[in-house]
């Protein structure tokens, strides 16, 4: 603990040292890895980033 923000917030602490939430860190790394898979950083690894759905159901529209 850092001495002086023992009575603070979390959110206030982060705040106050300039630090981003763990939630915003996840999302940074998630932007970070999708740019890398789009300018080729992964090759063949990057095949296992994404999973694509496939299906031979057409969307049915009922007609009332």
């Amino acid at each position: 603990m850092i001495r002086g923000m023992e009575h603070i917030s979390d959110k206030e602490r982060l705040r106050e040292l300039g630090l981003f939430s763990l939630e915003k860190r996840k999302l940074w790394g998630n932007i970070i890895a999708a740019f890398q898979y789009l300018k080729g950083v992964y090759k063949k690894a990057g095949e296992e980033l994404f999973t694509r759905a496939c299906s031979d159901r057409a969307r049915a529209v009922q007609i009332t």
